[in-house]
């Protein structure tokens, strides 16, 4: 039976006694008895059933029905630049039969989590979930948000909704929108796939969160104590009751600074125009008009300041209030002229660009495809890629162009390339060992994925220097490496089990075939 609660101001109250507990403090010993360390909604299913008495459902209906307030239990970490969300906020599971036929104003994640009750706990590796600490207890009101990140709420919302008119929704991607996203529930089998109206295709069922980058943006004002919680729930003497405040909070600089814009144009729109009027001019005309200096050679560090500059901006555009919010990611990509010249399949960008940083040996071949970071990374980011093409004696600046991975490339290729890379860590790395004339006096080649496979994704190394043995620059592998022609006397410098961190990375052709209309 659930409990009856009266009121928000009981629950929030309530809510707040259990901020600095572990949460064995706040549940009943036998639920901390039948903890299992693989059950990944224990801490919000134990709080929600043993602090607060309400049965774990899946109702459409609000936790708490009547006061349609919505209970979320949600894990934070440390990070070197400060609190962080450690996962998206999940609002609702939604019905691609019912959501097109709404409104934004009666949108299904609204109706259930308008308000929320919203508890952080610290989320800290290798620790037992029940020793996480509770950090603080917030009323969250979507209504209350800034009204900017409402709008870009709603332009979300209406690419969300476009593509299941289109009848397209397995198309949907995190990547697609900037704040609210549509993300899969549980793996991509049957039973997680279900009908749409428009199409007889079948597609992954879907819930709308608020994203983990938003989260953290949100995170990090609540634990500094500057978010204001509603006031009608709130006693005037009461201040946002959080454990801790150790870091101060500032809002970063905002790209867009009318905000009447978001009204009548997307958010992409209004960025793109801001640098249209610079689009064909060269890098030293650019540095004239801001007044910044560009090397002769070598230069990479003027690019992402003409690009503030483009945006009258003071701070890069990477840390800008929506980027940060909306997480996405700034890359540079130039394309040499000389490439115009060649077949259009052998064209390519100068590099392709890294991912993320090296990847776990052994964490990378524990984990499922749909849990892990290079599928989180290219399901969820999207991108701002400011283009250059690079002649003989100077670099022209081509545009931008927001762009995520679509998902058939996500799914098709680029998992492909993952799995082979799985398969080759667990059946041991072959690593062959050919003298040469450079400092080392030998190069080592491995059979990983690289650009040659002519495929999307390839890996490459991500440390300073090689290396074979135990030390900063190498992680331990799972298996043992498979050596060709390794001298007998140089098992202490190449072991068979240590390995150059790798990483992933785009190839260079694929990233051209991404931009390749700036070049018509």
């Amino acid at each position: 039976m659930a409990k009856k609660w009266n009121s928000i101001k009981e629950v929030h109250a309530h809510a707040k006694k259990a901020v600095n507990k572990k949460v064995k403090e706040v549940v009943k010993p036998e639920t901390v008895l039948n903890y299992n360390p693989k059950n990944k909604g224990w801490v919000g299913n134990s709080i929600e059933s043993d602090w607060f008495g309400i049965p774990n459902n899946s109702k459409k209906e609000a936790d708490f029905p009547n006061l349609n307030l919505e209970l979320k239990v949600t894990p934070i970490r440390q990070t070197r630049n400060g609190w962080s969300a450690k996962e998206r906020l999940v609002l609702n599971i939604f019905d691609f039969h019912d959501e097109y036929k709404r409104q934004f104003e009666n949108a299904s994640f609204l109706e259930k989590t308008n308000l929320m009750e919203l508890i952080y706990y610290e989320f800290i590796k290798e620790t037992p979930a029940p020793d996480f600490c509770i950090k603080a207890a917030t009323l969250f009101n979507l209504h209350d948000l800034p009204k900017e990140d409402q709008l870009i709420i709603e332009q979300d919302w209406n690419v969300i909704v476009s593509k299941i008119k289109d009848g397209k929704a397995e198309e949907l991607s995190d990547s697609l929108t900037k704040y609210l996203g549509a993300t899969t529930k549980g793996s991509k089998t049957e039973k997680n796939m279900t009908t749409q109206p428009f199409s007889e295709v079948k597609a992954h069922r879907r819930s709308f969160t608020l994203k983990g980058s938003y989260m953290t943006e949100l995170a990090r004002m609540i634990m500094s104590g500057k978010y204001k919680e509603p006031s009608e729930y709130v006693e005037q003497e009461e201040k946002l009751f959080v454990a801790e405040t150790k870091l101060d909070y500032y809002t970063p600089e905002p790209i867009i600074k009318n905000i009447e814009q978001l009204k009548v144009k997307t958010f992409e729109e209004i960025i793109i125009e801001q640098f249209e009027p610079y689009v064909n001019k060269t890098k030293r005309e650019l540095g004239k008009i801001f007044d910044v200096e560009i090397p002769k050679k070598n230069d990479k560090a003027s690019t992402p300041i003409l690009a503030k500059k483009m945006l009258n901006l003071k701070t890069d555009v990477q840390n800008t209030e929506e980027f940060r919010k909306a997480g996405i990611s700034v890359k540079v990509v130039t394309v040499h002229s000389n490439q115009l010249r060649k077949t259009y399949s052998k064209r390519k960008a100068t590099e392709g660009f890294k991912l993320q940083n090296y990847f776990d040996f052994k964490e990378v071949t524990e984990t499922r495809w749909e849990d892990s970071d290079l599928y989180e990374y290219l399901s969820s980011t999207r991108f701002l890629l400011v283009i250059f093409e690079e002649t003989s004696d100077e670099e022209i600046f081509k545009g931008v162009k927001f762009w995520n991975m679509p998902s058939s490339d996500l799914n098709g290729l680029v998992y492909e390339t993952w799995k082979k890379t799985i398969d080759i860590i667990k059946e041991g790395v072959t690593l062959k060992y050919k003298k040469k004339n450079n400092k080392k006096g030998y190069e080592i080649t491995n059979n990983l994925p690289s650009m040659r496979d002519n495929t999307i994704l390839h890996v490459r190394p991500d440390a300073k220097l090689s290396s074979y043995k135990d030390d900063s620059c190498s992680l331990r592998l799972p298996a043992p490496i498979n050596w060709i022609n390794r001298p007998i006397n140089m098992t202490d410098e190449l072991t068979d089990y240590y390995m150059t961190k790798q990483a992933f990375w785009l190839n260079p052709t694929y990233m051209y075939q991404q931009i390749d209309e700036l070049f018509d």
